[in-house]
């Protein structure tokens, strides 16, 4: 008899719930009014052009463009004088980080659009069509429609998170936790050491690996026994005692390596090895 194991899924996008299905037809005169919120929402251009403010950057939307924006980021739409749109738009409650390797306009090729247009259509057989901002269930909607719908917009975000980690090699796909881990403490290292010459700051870090301080500095921490910005500092020193046995006088040393100040320095270089540069630099054979 032919046996048989389970084997679970595991799904890497995940829609926890609808907010609006809405279209919105732009004319010379229209603005949408700024606001933020804390789901995410995509916009695609399905004629016509727009704007887009985003975070006070503008970004203009052609036909077939989609823009994803995330959580509580500031944002408003607005006609291009003497151009008409019509935009199709779905907020969504999604907590999965890989969405943010979408932070950007995307052109749809042909195979996207045709699963874009069967969101469309499955959310005019589950919802009130034309779609204004609140959905409303039809009275009798189709079997499985509302299904669908979540279905397709899960398929598409996965393909176009696909179609990134091709054409961007620093996109790193991680499968376990430990990987991850593994992945952000190293991708850290490597970028005090880059800026090691110079400053970073913790806001900094975040920004560049999308994760917030507390998780980062959590995993930096259990990885290596210090938080990331006392690694920062210990690299720095490190590299100061490299320099003072070619001679480098401390105050270059202090400059060179951007502390703060000479005294600074000083103080930061005692407190990692019990000594001042100066008694560090006597030391030396």
């Amino acid at each position: 008899m032919r046996k048989y194991f389970s084997h679970p899924i595991k799904k890497a996008i995940v829609l926890q719930h609808f907010i609006t299905i809405e279209t919105l037809d732009i004319s010379a005169e229209f603005r949408y009014p700024e606001e933020a919120h804390d789901f995410c929402e995509f916009a695609y251009t399905d004629s016509g052009a727009l704007c887009c403010m985003l975070d006070g950057e503008p970004i203009q939307l052609s036909q077939g463009d989609i823009l994803l924006i995330s959580p509580h980021k500031k944002h408003y739409y607005q006609a291009i004088p003497e151009r008409s749109a019509i935009l199709f738009i779905v907020c969504f409650q999604c907590k999965s980080e890989l969405l943010s390797i979408l932070d950007k306009k995307i052109a749809l090729d042909s195979e996207l659009k045709e699963l874009l247009a069967r969101i469309v259509k499955e959310s005019k057989n589950a919802f009130r069509f034309p779609f204004d901002k609140k959905l409303q269930l039809l009275d009798k909607p189709q079997f499985g429609a509302q299904q669908m719908v979540e279905n397709h917009i899960e398929e598409l975000l996965v393909c176009l998170i696909r179609n990134e980690i091709k054409e961007n090699r620093d996109i790193k796909f991680v499968t376990t936790s430990v990987e991850l881990e593994n992945s952000l403490v190293g991708d850290i290292i490597t970028l005090l050491k880059e800026r090691l010459y110079n400053r970073i700051t913790l806001e900094e870090v975040c920004e560049q690996t999308y994760y917030s301080k507390t998780y980062l500095n959590s995993i930096f921490k259990k990885n290596t026994g210090h938080s990331i910005m006392q690694y920062y500092s210990l690299l720095k020193v490190q590299e100061a005692k490299k320099l003072l046995r070619e001679k480098v006088s401390p105050s270059a040393i202090s400059n060179k390596l951007g502390f703060e100040s000479p005294t600074y320095f000083t103080k930061v270089f005692k407190k990692y090895t019990s000594m001042t540069p100066s008694e560090y630099k006597k030391t030396i054979l």
